[in-house]
């Protein structure tokens, strides 16, 4: 586990953590991280079109989708976080042959929340996406471009955080349990799809 929560981390403390030979902050905190870059970019254009007469309309609008972003900031690197705690307490049951893990309820658990964190980061990063697509009709087309990497990032963590999800699946004893959980996974990862399919295509 991290000495201090991620969110205090600066960039190069982070990186810096992530290269370094130990599980944790991995790839699921990554995922996390990126999403809360992607909800802080998402407010920046915000802060440019606010001000502006011509979208003086849309202000309530726009202060609204502020406040989600300014949340989904700070749940996402209490995210980070979580995912770090989950990854590190499920490893603890690897030395344990796969016989004896199965019988352990805490190994369950373990499994449980390995699967439930990245799945959260996900359904947070997908109500970003749907908040930042919101955006783009009523903010400043000098900050397209960076709309549009925010909801890059939004993506890259949808997708990112289910293939966590989905590393996990096939630990899980019962057969409908993991086909339950993959079509979850499915679910959002076309949700998501849906939604960069519609931008892509928008003039």
């Amino acid at each position: 586990m991290t000495a201090r929560p991620l969110g205090e981390y600066s960039v190069r403390d982070f990186c810096a953590a992530l290269a370094a030979h130990r599980p944790t902050p991995g790839g699921g905190a990554t995922s996390a991280v990126v999403l809360a870059q992607s909800a802080a970019l998402g407010s920046m254009v915000i802060a440019y079109s606010r001000d502006k007469s011509k979208f003086a309309a849309h202000l309530p609008r726009l202060e609204r989708i502020d406040q989600v972003l300014a949340t989904v900031r700070q749940e996402a690197l209490l995210l980070a976080d979580r995912d770090a705690a989950a990854y590190e307490g499920l490893s603890a049951f690897w030395k344990h042959p796969s016989s004896e893990r199965a019988a352990d309820p805490a190994w369950v658990a373990a499994l449980d929340e390995a699967i439930a964190a990245p799945m959260a980061i996900a359904d947070l990063a997908l109500t970003t996406q749907a908040a930042l697509a919101s955006l783009r009709e009523i903010t400043s087309k000098q900050l397209a471009s960076d709309l549009r990497i925010a909801l890059i990032l939004a993506s890259a963590a949808i997708h990112s955080a289910l293939l966590n999800v989905e590393v996990n699946l096939p630990l899980r004893a019962g057969g409908q349990e993991r086909a339950d959980g993959q079509a979850l996974v499915e679910s959002r990862r076309a949700a998501c799809d849906r939604v960069c399919e519609a931008i892509q295509s928008a003039p």
